[in-house]
């Protein structure tokens, strides 16, 4: 039918008050310090993100090593949770810095990664064996699958050298060269990966040498896969998220099944709208009503929608201030005004990828009322 237009109200009220009535504000549980995950593991909802280079396998050197010493500050500032992964080759560092730090290994969460060129069942079990011996430790907390899939143009991926994989080819600039796992080769849609991958972080649970196990860039549907499949789902599903980039249907999605969202990219990869005083409005209106950074709003603004976070700061300051988000919070109505800014980081709105990193199988597309989901 034909809507006469000139019939309707033009009260601008009318029509802010009927887009009101439209719009649904997604809204998790807010997280306070910790938040339960599934097995009954205890994880801090502030981690500690990659904080430097280090050498993967030591010994340290004598003028320290970025990773180590940011490490370090953070233990002393009164953070207990990193976050690591095997491929960023500085996980020595991390747990370098735990042991000359006198902090018990009990109060520690430490997390890991299998990247994506070492899926299938052996080759996740050498990772985590690595990482073991890389972080000095007898057990990780949360491990997790770094990638589901991988694109082809990834290949060959160049990384650090690592006494656990001495058979890896040297490439010419003196790096390891990896080529795509044997299970991506056998089944193209890489869920032989993902399920050989994901069988072998449950046994290696079950022999304690983690505590959780969890996926990292996981969609519903390879989500909703593992749930018909009778698979014990993840603890956690690690995702990009940050203002201007939260999937509220995945989000949901994960709180209805007790998976936690952690935000791989909480401030954006430093996007000024998200860090800097004045960059935005919105954000800095509510840093100047709650008297903290910019930085601190849009953690706080996560942690609001049940998303826990792993910003990486070197400095006293900024780890201080990460730190220093439990003693407030974003209203209701805060939380969807910043859940309506749509600040640029790498895509736009008009290409329908408001990511920071990019993802090929991934398209965001974005309902009337705000709320984020993939495109058909």
């Amino acid at each position: 039918h034909k809507v006469n237009m000139a019939a309707l109200p033009s009260n601008s009220l009318f029509w802010a008050a009927l887009l009101l009535s439209c719009v649904t504000v997604t809204e998790g549980t807010a997280l306070g310090p910790n938040v339960m995950l599934r097995g009954n593991v205890s994880m801090p909802s502030v981690g500690a993100g990659s904080m430097g280079g280090c050498s993967p396998d030591g010994p340290m050197p004598e003028q320290k090593c970025g990773q180590y010493n940011a490490s370090l500050l953070w233990l002393k500032n009164g953070g207990r949770a990193f976050h690591d992964a095997l491929s960023y080759c500085n996980q020595f560092g991390t747990g370098q810095a735990i042991k000359d730090s006198g902090v018990p290994r009990k109060e520690v969460f430490l997390m890991s990664m299998v990247p994506y060129h070492l899926l299938g069942y052996n080759n996740t079990r050498r990772a985590v064996e690595a990482s073991l011996a890389q972080l000095q430790v007898e057990y990780i907390d949360l491990v997790m699958l770094h990638h589901r899939a991988a694109d082809i143009s990834e290949w060959p991926r160049e990384l650090c050298q690592m006494k656990a994989f001495p058979e890896a080819p040297v490439a010419p600039n003196g790096q390891a060269s990896w080529g795509p796992p044997d299970c991506s080769i056998d089944d193209p849609t890489w869920q032989t990966c993902q399920d050989e991958s994901w069988n072998a972080l449950g046994d290696l649970k079950s022999d304690g040498k983690i505590r959780a196990i969890g996926v990292s860039n996981w969609r519903i549907s390879n989500l909703e896969r593992m749930k018909k499949m009778g698979m014990e789902l993840p603890a956690v599903n690690q995702v990009e998220a940050h203002i201007g980039y939260v999937e509220d249907d995945l989000v949901e999605f994960c709180e209805e099944n007790n998976i936690v969202v952690q935000a791989a990219t909480p401030l954006g990869r430093k996007m000024p709208a998200l860090t800097k005083l004045g960059a935005d409005p919105v954000v800095t209106g509510l840093a100047e009503k709650y008297n903290k950074s910019a930085a601190q709003i849009s953690l706080r603004y996560l942690l609001d929608k049940g998303i826990a976070v792993i910003p990486s700061a070197n400095t006293d300051q900024y780890q201080q201030e990460n730190l220093d988000v439990f003693d407030f919070s974003l209203t209701r109505q805060e939380v969807f005004n910043v859940s309506l800014l749509a600040p640029t980081c790498r895509g736009s709105w008009a290409d329908g990828l408001q990511k920071c990193w990019a993802d090929p199988g991934t398209l965001i597309c974005r309902h009337q009322n705000g709320s984020r989901f993939h495109c058909p």
